[in-house]
Formats: structure tokens, sequence, C-alpha cells
């Protein structure tokens, strides 16, 4: 796993240096097969990634419309993201995808990825409205091109109504959550990570919709399957403890909350 991280960041770095610089392939194609023969025998995963790594750089050189070009742009951006500048990863996003859009099409997965890309990090920047907004229009898309019940669809319409509800639309935001969990619990059953995800989000939103004690109770039956699933120790069980006594204590019964 460090291998195939390393080997994504070197790729960005050196689709860098050749946008600046093209004549350097050559030094960097001998400065891979270099290290490559540095490695210790057995190390075959570590070569293969190294050479995965050239392979993206090169496509990088055949120019900015490649589709390797592309993956190492996406790459990049959403790296960017998860070392916490979400403006940084919306702007790269959104130069990114109509460039996607030209080379690969408007419906292509890797397109719609980025346009999944865009509105998250658009979200993390702080404007939930345009988040929600640029999800509804990626589920319809998606559903269209791959059906209600795809992975990738279900994820749509988690996130739009995790964005409807940041934009301030608690009660909407609820009953979006509401109509996905029997989808997410038919796909993967009642006990699954991402079922138990829709059971916390739905919770959570009845409460801010204003429904403390309804809160309450739903973090209250969470909790045992969030125990039984992940230990009591885990941080998303311990989340829901304090999701638990946050909305006891709203619902007027502070005796109740845990310790």
């Amino acid at each position: 796993m460090v291998r195939t991280a390393l080997a994504g960041r070197w790729a960005g770095r050196w689709a860098d240096l050749l946008e600046e610089d093209p004549d350097a392939e050559a030094e960097l194609r001998a400065l891979v097969q270099e290290a490559q023969a540095a490695l210790p025998a057995g190390h075959v995963s570590s070569s293969d990634q190294a050479a995965a790594a050239d392979d993206d750089a090169s496509s990088y050189a055949a120019g900015p419309d490649h589709p390797g070009a592309l993956a190492t742009r996406s790459e990049l951006a959403y790296s960017a993201g998860q070392a916490g500048d979400a403006a940084a990863a919306r702007d790269q996003f959104a130069a990114l995808l109509p460039m996607a859009e030209r080379v690969l099409g408007p419906e292509h997965p890797d397109t719609l990825t980025n346009r999944h890309n865009l509105a998250n990090f658009t979200g993390y920047a702080g404007d939930a409205a345009a988040a929600r907004d640029q999800f509804a229009a990626l589920l319809r898309v998606r559903e269209r091109v791959f059906g209600a019940d795809s992975p990738d669809t279900v994820v749509a319409r988690f996130n739009l109504a995790y964005w409807t509800g940041r934009a301030g639309a608690a009660a909407a935001a609820r009953d979006q959550f509401a109509v996905l969990l029997p989808i997410r619990e038919r796909m993967y059953g009642p006990d699954h990570p991402d079922t138990l995800a829709v059971r916390e989000e739905l919770a959570y939103w009845t409460g801010c919709a204003g429904s403390a004690a309804a809160a309450r109770d739903q973090f209250a039956t969470l909790l045992s399957a969030y125990e039984e699933v992940l230990g009591s120790e885990h941080p998303e069980t311990l989340a829901v403890w304090y999701q638990l006594a946050h909305w006891t204590a709203l619902a007027g019964d502070e005796g109740g909350t845990p310790d």
C-alpha cells in the first residue's frame, strides 16, 4: 500500500517536471531504470510500481489531453483535497472537468468521477448549496447511465442528501436518507458499515429537523449495532456515543445521558 501511494505521488511530481521540461523524458527514463537495477532481489512489486509511475509520467509527456495525463491531474487534485486544501482541489477539478468531457466524453466513468470530486470539494471549500446542486445533476446522469441501484449512483444519492442537510435543509436531508436506507439495506445488509453510515446520518438529520427524542432513540439503537460490528472503542462507535448523549440532553432527559 505504501509503495502504491508513493508511486502515485512520484508520478505526479514527474508529470509536473515533464510539463515544464518535455526534453527531460530521456533522462527521467534512465533514472528510473537505474533505480530499478539497484533494487534488491525480490522487490518485483516495487519495480512494477515504479514502472507504472513511469508510464503515467510518459503519458503526460504525450500531451495534456492524453488520458494518462488526465488521470495524473485527477490524482494531483484529489491529493490536494486530502492534504486539507479543499479550495485548491475544487479549482483543479473545475479546470480538469471540461478537458475530461472533451477527451473522454461527458458520461465516461472517469469524467463522472471528476464531477463527483468537484462537487464534494466544492462543499468542503464552503459552498454546500453548490455541492448539493452539482450532486443533484450528477445523480440524474448516473441513474441514466448506470441504473438506480448501482454503487456509484447510491454514493451520489448519499452525498446529495448530506450536502442538502449542510445547505440548511435538515428535513429534506432526513427524508432523502430515509429513502436511501432500504436501498443500502437491500444492497449490503442491515449491519454493513455503509448501511450504518446512512442510519447515522438519518438519526442526525432527524434531530436537526426538530425531533430530538426520535434522534436519541435512533442513536441508541444504532449504538448497539456499532458496538457489535466495530467494537465498543472504535472511533465511529465513540462518535455515536457522543451523538446519543447530545440528543438525549436536547430531548430533556439529561439523567439518561451516558457517562
